[in-house]
């Protein structure tokens, strides 16, 4: 269950379902580390504050674009180490 927490709170995030979002980033966060969630934290509180914020097909601005592209790059990374983590922790089991 733990490892899916990630995908969790990103599914969330595109349901819509922010507040839920924001409790499973914050969990990564406490897991994973801070810095790595801030800026999905800080999208989904802008999100909840103005619900109408994001309007489908409409053209996006050079700062969201900019955001968007850093939550991707940053869950991508999240996914890359944490699967090198269970990497190196099944070869750590395997030597035990």
């Amino acid at each position: 269950m733990e490892k899916d927490l990630v995908k969790r709170a990103h599914d969330a995030f595109h349901q819509g379902d922010y507040q839920r979002a924001i409790a499973l980033y914050q969990q990564a966060a406490y897991q994973y580390g801070q810095n790595l969630f801030d800026v999905n934290i800080k999208i989904c509180e802008q999100r909840l504050q103005k619900p109408g914020l994001v309007v489908k097909n409409a053209p996006k601005s050079v700062e969201s674009i900019a955001i968007a592209q850093q939550l991707a790059e940053t869950q991508e990374l999240l996914e890359y180490y944490y699967r090198r983590c269970q990497e190196l922790e099944y070869r750590l089991n395997d030597v035990i």
